[in-house]
C-alpha cells in the first residue's frame, strides 16, 4: 500500500480496528478520515468485489494476500427490521460465523466473515473474502476489509468487467480475422483449381496446322480454330455460309451420314450438293 516507508505495511489488529478506526468514524462521520481506511458508499451495492477491488487500487497499489479496508453503511431488508441486506452486485455476501472482538475482558464489537457466492460469473464466485466488523448489532456504519481467497483466487485478466468486456472484444476481432484469412484461402483454392484446369484444357487442344479428327460411334470430332475448311476432303460439300457459328465453335460433333458421303461418286454425296445448290439460288447466295 501507498504512503508507507520502505518495510512498513499496514497491519492493525481486530481491537485497534474496532476500537480506534470504527468508533471514531461511528462518532465523528466524515469529520474522521483515514488515508488506510477508504469511504466506500457502494460497497454494499452494484459493484462486484472484483469491481471494488479495481477501483480502489486492490489490482496495483497491494501486494498478494494483502486486504482493502472500507468504511461503508449497511442497508436494512425491511426500514423496522433488524436483518441487513448484503446482496452485492450480482451475487451476494454469505455468512459464515462471526468472533466477539475483545479489549481487557470486555466485548467491544463483533466481527464478521464472509464468502462472495451466487453470482453469474462461476469463476468468481467463492474468490473473494470479506471481515465486517460491527459495533452493536443495528449499527448501520461498519468497517469491512476485502482480499482474494488465497484457496481460489479469482482468474487472471477478469478483476473488472471493463477488463472482461475488452477481452471479449479482443476475441470477436480475432475469430474475425480468422474467418476472413480462411475465406482468402478458400478463394484461392478455387482459382488454383480454375487454372490448374484451364491448363489441361490447353495441352489436350491440337496445335495450330493441326487437325483433330477422332472417330467416336460414327460421328467426327473436328477442330475448327483453324479459320479455313482444309480439314474436309469435299470442297463442294462444306459451305461455311449455311452454319454462321462454324467459325467460333470450339468443338463441333458432324455425323458422317448428315454432313457429306464418303466420296464424291456416292448418291447420298450428290442429292447434299443438289439440295445445297439449291438452296444457294432460294437465297441470292450465287
Amino acid at each position: 500500500m501507498e504512503g508507507f516507508p520502505v518495510g512498513v505495511r499496514f497491519h492493525p489488529t481486530d481491537n485497534e480496528l474496532v476500537s480506534y478506526y470504527l468508533r471514531n468514524k461511528a462518532t465523528m462521520g466524515d469529520g474522521f478520515q483515514s488515508p488506510y481506511v477508504s469511504d466506500c458508499p457502494d460497497f454494499y451495492g452494484k459493484w462486484e468485489p472484483w469491481t471494488v477491488w479495481d477501483k480502489y487500487g486492490g489490482n496495483s497499489h497491494v501486494e498478494d494476500g494483502e486486504p482493502l479496508f472500507f468504511f461503508t453503511k449497511r442497508k436494512k431488508l425491511s426500514p423496522n427490521g433488524t436483518r441487513f441486506d448484503r446482496k452485492v452486485g450480482t451475487g451476494t455476501w454469505s455468512n459464515q460465523y462471526f468472533v466477539k472482538v475483545v479489549e481487557e475482558g470486555k466485548v467491544i464489537g463483533l466481527k464478521r466473515d464472509f464468502r462472495y457466492e451466487g453470482g453469474s460469473s462461476s469463476d468468481q464466485n467463492n474468490a473473494w473474502l470479506m471481515h465486517e466488523y460491527e459495533l452493536n448489532k443495528n449499527d448501520v456504519t461498519v468497517l469491512c476489509t476485502l482480499r482474494k481467497n488465497p484457496t481460489k483466487p479469482p482468474p487472471r485478466g477478469s478483476e473488472t468487467k471493463e477488463e472482461s468486456v475488452d477481452e471479449n472484444q479482443r476475441k470477436r476481432k480475432l475469430d474475425e480475422v480468422v474467418d476472413d484469412l480462411e475465406q482468402d484461402l478458400d478463394e484461392r483454392r478455387k482459382l488454383i483449381r480454375d487454372l490448374d484446369q484451364r491448363r489441361k484444357l490447353r495441352a489436350n487442344r491440337p496445335k495450330k496446322g493441326e487437325t483433330s479428327c477422332e472417330e467416336q460411334g460414327g460421328s467426327i470430332t473436328i477442330d475448327h480454330h483453324q479459320g479455313s475448311s482444309s480439314w474436309t476432303p469435299f470442297d463442294e460439300a462444306y459451305r461455311p455460309e449455311l452454319v454462321s457459328d462454324l467459325a467460333t465453335a470450339d468443338d463441333i460433333v458432324f455425323t458422317t451420314n448428315d454432313f457429306f458421303a464418303s466420296t464424291p461418286d456416292d448418291p447420298l454425296h450428290v442429292e447434299s450438293n443438289e439440295f445445297l445448290n439449291q438452296f444457294y439460288e432460294d437465297n441470292n447466295f450465287n
